[in-house]
């Protein structure tokens, strides 16, 4: 858990030094898959974390593939130092955090975590499960309108004209 918080961390200060979009949405698609991790994690179990993966993963490859038809042209280069600060401050951190050394804090922590379950387990209890696949429904319902209204003869966003 603490490496993944740790490689959260540095890939959002990483995202700073960055310019070429195709690389910053290389990094917000690392950086949902990380948070559903941890709060799949967190949470003990991972369906909820699955959906958010899947709605914020489908924005960012909209996203991903806009800017790739925008910025088809351009560059892309790897500084190979921001690499090199980039691995070690994932090197680094975990040793520079102070460890858990009291087994008592870590059974409390743990007893919170339950009851974090149990608290996200009353939105599939029974009067709530109704509205749950209500929204799972309607949002199957939108995407199978959206994909129906989408024309694919138009074709790219920017058409490349060879001559």
């Amino acid at each position: 858990m603490m490496w993944l918080m740790t490689f959260m961390t540095s890939m959002a200060i990483l995202i700073m030094f960055l310019n070429h979009p195709l690389s910053m949405g290389l990094l917000l698609i690392l950086q949902t898959i990380i948070v559903a991790l941890s709060t799949g994690m967190i949470a003990g179990y991972f369906l909820m974390s699955y959906i958010i993966t899947i709605i914020m993963l489908s924005g960012a490859l909209v996203l991903f593939i806009y800017m790739a038809s925008v910025a088809s042209n351009e560059m892309f280069y790897t500084p190979i130092k921001l690499m090199g600060v980039f691995f070690m401050m994932n090197l680094i951190i975990p040793f520079m955090l102070d460890k858990n050394e009291n087994p008592e804090n870590e059974m409390i922590n743990n007893n919170s975590l339950n009851m974090e379950t149990i608290t996200t387990m009353k939105l599939f209890s029974q009067p709530s499960a109704y509205i749950t696949i209500i929204m799972i429904m309607y949002l199957l319902f939108t995407m199978i309108v959206v994909s129906n209204n989408v024309n694919i003869n138009k074709g790219p966003l920017r058409i490349k004209m060879y001559e």
